[in-house]
């Protein structure tokens, strides 16, 4: 996988800042500025025409009042803002996304999130402080990733853990050892076997988050058996184009 660049796709570092610089000054515009703008000029006008007809001279009318402009200012800021919101969500939405600028720098952000995060996967690190569920979502989602299907309704109730998946018309069986120990013990990768002839899989898929014994790797030599620890797994994470 390639890393986006700006010139793939005809922009520039400043262009982009200036886009992001021109948003925000836009959204304070609708959003503040002339809601506080409008709201104060609404609320000294009505205060005037209201003050010149009445002007108060008991306490109960001081607290009329008072209550009156204070609900006033509440209304008058309120309602902008909420209008000025909606001209900004429309401008956004109906205006800007449709402009061709717009549709490119989108394209570009989401080329580079999706580079970033394959990029994330490609580091020993980021598999090696995974716990035991997310190691297999993340192997799950990196097969699913790569064309193979999910057959679950195949499953053995017996060996809830395991998976196995289908891509051109073959079974693969998964297993998944996330001990903090290398798998070493050779009998059991032959019980790995037996359960993938008895689920009717071709293949047999082992991940293992410490690896493997050597006597375990020769065991399987001529076995329909793949190994997969770390350094192997983030070489499949390499072939994603």
């Amino acid at each position: 996988m390639k890393v986006p660049t700006y010139h793939k796709f005809g922009l520039t570092k400043t262009q982009l800042k200036q886009v992001e610089t021109k948003d925000k000054k836009i959204s304070d515009i609708l959003t503040h500025h002339l809601t506080i703008i409008i709201g104060l000029s609404l609320g000294l006008i009505v205060y005037i025409m209201y003050y010149n007809e009445v002007k108060p001279t008991t306490f109960i009318q001081i607290v009329m009042q008072v209550f009156l402009f204070g609900s006033m200012g509440v209304l008058v800021v309120g309602i902008p803002a909420v209008l000025f919101k909606l001209a900004e969500m429309f401008y956004f939405k109906q205006i800007k996304q449709k402009t061709e600028e717009h549709k490119t720098i989108t394209k570009y952000q989401e080329e580079r999130d999706e580079f970033d995060f394959w990029k994330i996967r490609r580091d020993y690190s980021f598999w090696n402080i995974l716990d035991g569920l997310s190691f297999e979502k993340e192997l799950m989602n990196l097969h699913l990733y790569l064309g193979y299907e999910d057959k679950e309704d195949l499953c053995s109730e017996d060996y809830p853990d395991d998976r196995i998946m289908k891509k051109d018309e073959r079974l693969y069986y998964f297993i998944f050892h996330t001990k903090m120990l290398e798998l070493s013990e050779t009998v059991h990768l032959d019980e790995m076997l037996q359960r993938m002839t008895g689920n009717n899989c071709e293949l047999l898929y082992v991940f293992s988050k410490k690896g493997f014994h050597k006597k375990f790797i020769e065991h399987s030599g001529g076995k329909p058996a793949e190994l997969f620890d770390i350094n192997r797994i983030i070489k499949v994470v390499r072939t994603v184009k």
